[in-house]
């Protein structure tokens, strides 16, 4: 299966959701935005309006639910990218616009989603999931950019590596601290200094 549909695979609920249960976790979503970690199932389901059976008919525990949700809203920013360079004929064009899309992943506006998440193993293995996939997508632009010759050979696992995991790694605590601007603002910056460092266009102008 190419990667350009890979932020069209979803991990299965553990049964169908019911068009009341993705209402739920619509309202979550928007929930999310103000943080909930520290709000109990009940508490949840009291504020969403809904019996805590109905909760738990969605997922099996707090942590389940919020992570459940971040990766809705992650799919979601990774198939609007997808949208957004399926009709771009150059792969690098479309590469810097994909990973500026993503990279809002680590702005402000999905900070606080990400936070809710906490830093345990399952939290973790999600956010790997989507990592794997923004690399692997990467990998083939940049593969087929070498093929209509916009770059010269280089090795394509290790460049997609590093772009696809800069955002990341500049949203780390430790990091953000010792950057000028956002972790997105830096992200989209080096992603593009990359990119024109091994464009043909550049080294021919």
């Amino acid at each position: 299966m190419s990667s350009r549909n890979i932020h069209t695979l979803q991990r299965s609920p553990r049964k169908p959701l019911t068009e009341k249960h993705i209402e739920v976790i619509n309202k979550l979503e928007v929930m999310l935005e103000e943080g909930i970690p520290k709000q109990t199932m009940s508490e949840l389901a009291s504020k969403l309006k809904i019996s805590l059976r109905t909760l738990y008919e969605i997922s099996p525990s707090k942590n389940h639910l919020i992570r459940m949700t971040v990766n809705r809203i992650l799919m979601r920013l990774g198939k609007e990218a997808l949208e957004e360079v399926s009709n771009i004929n150059s792969p690098i064009e479309a590469l810097k616009k994909y990973l500026r899309h993503v990279n809002q992943a680590v702005g402000p506006k999905f900070k606080v989603y990400l936070e809710s998440l906490g830093n345990d193993e399952e939290s973790m293995k999600m956010i790997d999931f989507h990592e794997r996939y923004i690399t692997s997508f990467a990998k083939d632009l940049l593969d087929e950019a070498i093929l209509k010759k916009e770059i010269s050979k280089i090795d394509t696992q290790a460049f997609a590596m590093l772009l696809g995991g800069i955002g990341r790694d500049f949203a780390k605590d430790e990091n953000i601290k010792k950057l000028s601007r956002s972790p997105e603002e830096s992200a989209n910056s080096i992603t593009e200094i990359i990119l024109n460092g091994i464009s043909r266009e550049n080294k021919n102008g």
